[in-house]
């Protein structure tokens, strides 16, 4: 078997949720190529352990493929990719509920039965909010290509619009949600002689394209962008690969809250004249990333990972009045709040999940609102209670 690609990333091909479960995107090289998902988890086998998760196929015998995986929480993940239907690739989008996966009808999703649609990416920010990217083709040259998810259907955006020319090849390759509000896809279009930089960003409502073809190294050599992580709104990394003249070097973008920069990534290749791929990054918060893909040592093709740690150079905290109001200071992230709609109750007292990425209220009768990336669980809201709520904490 062959294992595509490894990254934490929301867009990436394995994705972990709170240290329990993880999945990883594998492709068997048999005559029928079948989509596998492996899943880890202490309940399914001894903790540590990966092991074989079934999963269903679109079409048997045709090739399936899944190229991407997301996972919002144990229980909500979606496996991305593809599958032939005789004639062309279709959409292909898997579901897992906690308990088992289940086959999507993204076939609808595609442009054409008879034109290749290839999924490449998918980043789920919650359990009501994912994005799939890839690309199709228009039976000329392959276009921009972005399906949505609302919390109960898949719907395809105009992407078509987002590409930089009806006649040149446009392709994204990954994508990565830091909540329902940004979202940033990655790419590389051909501007005619060579490829160049893409970058998409979702604002919540519509999307736009970046003039990322100004970060590219050069206008009359390629670049392309293979994957890109977004830990929050204030911070992304591209990663992919560009040619010198006489290989390919490692490329990294970093995107600041408000602009996108190059990164001196081609000083972290092996060589300048031996081919160096980033196939994705990963970060969490911006004082730690890890990029990862291949380089050539003049035989074979080997691993390589990149990695960028420093220490954190902000903190922050939250404010909660008993409204439900909440007041942000600092690297700490703005997730909602209760301010101005109605409470039964007064709030309390309030929890930041682990990784900083959402949090609970708590009011004195026991309701609970989550936000972010923290899950509800279950509240005393509406039961009777002796005394009532002062407090909240998490497991």
């Amino acid at each position: 078997m062959t294992l595509k690609s490894v990254v934490r990333a929301r867009a990436g091909s394995r994705h972990c949720h709170s240290g329990r479960n993880c999945f990883a995107v594998v492709t068997a090289t048999t005559a029928m190529l079948a989509s596998l998902v492996v899943l880890a988890s202490p309940a399914a086998a001894s903790p540590g352990a990966w092991s074989i998760s079934p999963t269903p196929n679109a079409v048997s015998p045709q090739n399936n493929h899944l190229t991407s995986v997301s996972c919002a929480s144990s229980s909500f993940c979606v496996a991305a990719g593809y599958y032939s239907n005789g004639t062309a690739d279709q959409n292909l989008l898997l579901a897992w509920n906690g308990s088992s996966w289940s086959l999507n009808s993204a076939a609808s999703l595609s442009t054409s039965a008879s034109q290749n649609n290839h999924l490449t990416g998918v980043s789920c920010a919650s359990a009501s909010f994912c994005v799939a990217a890839g690309y199709y083709s228009n039976g000329t040259v392959d276009q921009n290509l972005l399906l949505a998810w609302n919390g109960s259907t898949w719907s395809r955006n105009s992407a078509a619009s987002l590409s930089t020319s009806a006649s040149q090849n446009n392709h994204l390759t990954g994508v990565s949600c830091a909540s329902a509000s940004f979202c940033v896809a990655a790419g590389y279009y051909s501007n005619g002689t060579v490829d160049q930089n893409l970058l998409l960003t979702w604002n919540g409502s519509s999307w736009s394209r970046n003039s990322a073809a100004s970060l590219s190294t050069s206008a009359s050599q390629n670049n392309h962008l293979t994957g890109v992580s977004c830990d929050y709104l204030s911070y992304c990394v591209a990663a992919g690969y560009y040619n010198n003249g006489t290989a390919d070097q490692n490329l990294l973008l970093t995107w600041n809250g408000s602009t996108w920069s190059l990164n001196s990534a081609a000083s972290v290749s092996t060589s300048s004249s031996q081919d160096n791929h980033i196939a994705g990054a990963s970060c969490v918060f911006a004082s730690f990333c890890v990029a990862a893909g291949t380089y050539y040592n003049g035989t074979v093709f080997q691993t390589a990972v990149l990695s960028y740690a420093s220490p954190p150079t902000q903190r922050g905290y939250w404010f909660v009045a008993s409204d439900g109001g909440i007041f942000s200071y600092g690297d700490a992230k703005f997730f909602g709040s209760m301010g101005g709609k109605h409470l039964n109750a007064p709030i309390v007292g309030m929890a930041a999940t682990p990784d900083g990425k959402g949090y609970w209220f708590v009011a004195s009768d026991g309701g609970i609102f989550s936000y972010g990336d923290a899950k509800f669980y279950g509240s005393m809201g509406g039961k009777h209670l002796n005394a009532p709520i002062v407090g909240v904490a998490p497991a």
